[in-house]
Formats: structure tokens, sequence, C-alpha cells
């Protein structure tokens, strides 16, 4: 097993996770001129003396340290001369930094880096949404190092298996926590809105509104979280058979002690709780407090209440994802995650057939209160 995992810049955070199989830790500055893939809002503020700082520490620990410059879109900046060339030197003073490579999701970064510098890793962010054989292939061209799979990949078990064929030519590595909709149609535009809000003179916001959209699907479906492609700790052997041992554990938005208790987890193998704690989860943390903070509907505390127990899930679950096909059979035809969330879902200590909500829709008017500075407009 090696975890590679997002950095919040605590140096606590690194003496604390480096008994663990952590190889590489992941992270970069709020603003950067690309932009990456989180929103600056939701990161620590890093001075060039702090980032040099925890880099030393990150090293200490015989940890790599992956700089995240894994936006989605550069705006076509890539035409002009005078943005390549500022490029060009972010990168060679990352690099004489020490940063030992970097993640990215666009052609264009990863053969501008690898034409400087060969022997840097390079890991193809899940922003670049690798989804089948063929984009492997043409990223192993253009010389990655290691591809972390669109997190929809993580139950496709017939294109994993496909996958072994790049044994010992690229690293494959799948994201085991994120909690990002099966499906989700919102998923490029919150790809290009973080993008956009991690780069240097973006539009001022403080929320990303697809999480709005995201988690209404959600309330109105809680076994949509059955749905999602995280990865529980005591699954893992089901990857490691078909030779993919590289995990990432998201969160650079985390404190410490999230962190701490997500790796300690895949590392055990096991987790007794709700798996929703090592689990990124916006939809129920982030969305209710936001949609209050400008005077939305309450519709959406009820996220807050979502009970996933992870010890009630059947030893072999996944087995049952080898032999369906998800990306051809309808959710309504199959019903399996359904059956899942009635045993493994309690909602305010009540199961979840007991839970009685009537849809509702987008708050579209919310989105424009997201702008500026916090304030409701």
């Amino acid at each position: 097993m090696r975890l590679v995992v997002a950095t919040n810049f605590d140096d606590s955070l690194i003496e604390q996770v480096k008994g663990y199989p952590v190889t590489h830790v992941f992270g970069s500055h709020q603003r950067t001129l690309t932009g990456h893939g989180r929103a600056s809002f939701l990161l620590p503020e890093v001075s060039e003396r702090r980032f040099k700082e925890h880099l030393d520490v990150v090293h200490g620990a015989k940890i790599k340290f992956l700089y995240t410059m894994n936006t989605a879109t550069l705006h076509g900046r890539e035409y002009s001369r005078e943005f390549v060339e500022r490029l060009r030197r972010e990168i060679e003073t990352l690099v004489n930094l020490g940063v030992d490579g970097f993640v990215v999701a666009l052609p264009f970064l990863i053969k501008l880096i690898k034409d400087e510098h060969p022997d840097l890793e390079v890991s193809v962010s899940s922003y670049a949404r690798v989804y089948n054989i063929r984009e492997v292939e043409n990223f192993v061209s253009l010389g990655a190092d290691t591809i972390i799979l669109h997190e929809d990949d993580n139950r496709n078990f017939k294109l994993l298996n496909s996958l072994q064929r790049f044994r010992g030519k690229v690293d494959l590595e799948l994201i085991a926590n994120n909690s990002c909709l099966w499906g989700c149609v919102y998923r490029r535009t919150h790809d290009l809105i973080s993008s956009l809000a991690s780069s240097q003179d973006s539009v001022n916001f403080w929320f990303e509104y697809p999480i709005l959209f995201c988690a209404t699907d959600v309330r109105n479906d809680i076994a949509n979280i059955i749905r999602m492609r995280w990865i529980r700790p005591e699954d893992l052997s089901f990857y490691e058979t078909l030779g993919i041992d590289r995990f990432k554990i998201a969160g650079r938005n985390k404190k410490t002690e999230w962190l701490v208790r997500a790796v300690k987890a895949y590392s055990e193998r096991r987790y007794q709780g709700n798996l929703l704690d090592i689990v990124s989860y916006p939809q129920g943390r982030a969305t209710p407090r936001v949609v209050e903070r400008v005077g939305g509907p309450k519709d959406y505390d009820v996220l807050k209440e979502v009970y996933v127990d992870n010890s009630k899930f059947p030893p072999k679950w996944l087995t049952f994802f080898r032999h369906n096909d998800c990306e051809t059979r309808s959710c309504e035809d199959c019903g399996y995650c359904d059956a899942v969330a009635r045993n493994v879902i309690t909602v305010e200590g009540r199961p979840l057939g007991e839970l009685k909500l009537g849809k509702v829709e987008v708050p579209l008017e919310l989105i424009q209160r997201f702008g500026g500075h916090g304030e409701a407009q």
C-alpha cells in the first residue's frame, strides 16, 4: 500500500502520518499562476518561507512532495509568450525549492514540464477525467509517471482489470475518499470553478456553487451517498489484486485531526463508525452552513444528520460491481445501492426507509449571494 495524502501545511500532520505508508503529500499555494484543484478560500495562506519550511519537514520524514498545478483550464493563455515564460519561471522556482514533482491535468503542462525536467515526477490529475484505456495510453505516451483515474472508474472493474497491462509502465492511483456523485453532470463545471477560484486575478467568490446542485441531488435521494465512488478502507484489497496499490487521501482543506484519522483508517484497512467521518462530504458539511449564511432554506440541514455505519456493509458487497455494468444500466433499474443504503444509513437516528422527504429544487437565486467577500446580496 502507498498513500498519497493532502497536506494542509501543518508540520504536525507530517509528524503524525510518517509512521504510516505515506509516500507522497500534495499541495500548493492558495492562488497560483495556473490555478489548481481547490478554491483558494478553502486553503491556508502559505508564504514562500513557510512553504520551504514545510517542504523540509516533508523531506525529513522521507516523504515526497507533489505540487498541484492541476487546473482544468489555462483560459487560453497558452497562446501568450509572456504567460508561458512566467510559467516556466514558476516551475523553475518550485523545482529549485525542492518539490519532487507536479500534479497536472493538461497535456500542455505535462509536455512543458517533461521537456525541461524529464526526470521529474508528473502525475496526471483526476481533473483530466481519464475514463478509458485509450486515454491512459495517450497520457503514457506524453510521459506521465502516474495517472490518477477519474473517481467514476473506482467501481468499473472491467476497465481496472484491463489496465493491468500498464504495470511497469505507469503508476495508477485511485482517490479513496472523495464524495463526488456517480455520473455527476456538475463535475466539469465544478472543475472549472475550482480552477478559476485558485488562479491569480480571478473572480471573487467564496463558495463553489456546483456543490449546491450536488447537495440537492443527495438531499433528494440519500442513496446517492452509496452510489458515490469512495473506497472503504476494508475494500482496498479488491484493487490490490488488480495491481493497484496507490491510493490518494483527499482533503487539502481539512484539519490535521481529520486527515490523520483518514490516513490511520486506510492504513489499518478498518474504520468503525460513520464512513462520512473519513470521506470529504461537502454536501452535508459545507452546504447547510453556507445556505444558512445567505438566508436560504433549511432543506439541507438533514444532510448533517446522515450516518453511514461502516460496520454494516457486507464483507463482499463490492463483488456486485465486478459483474454489473453501471455504465450501461440505469440505477432505477438496478436498485442495488438503494438496498445497501437501507441497511447501512440512518438519518437522525432513524432507518433510511422511514425518512419521508419531499423533493426540493436548487435555489438558483442564492448563487449570486456567494460572490464578493461573503455578504448576502
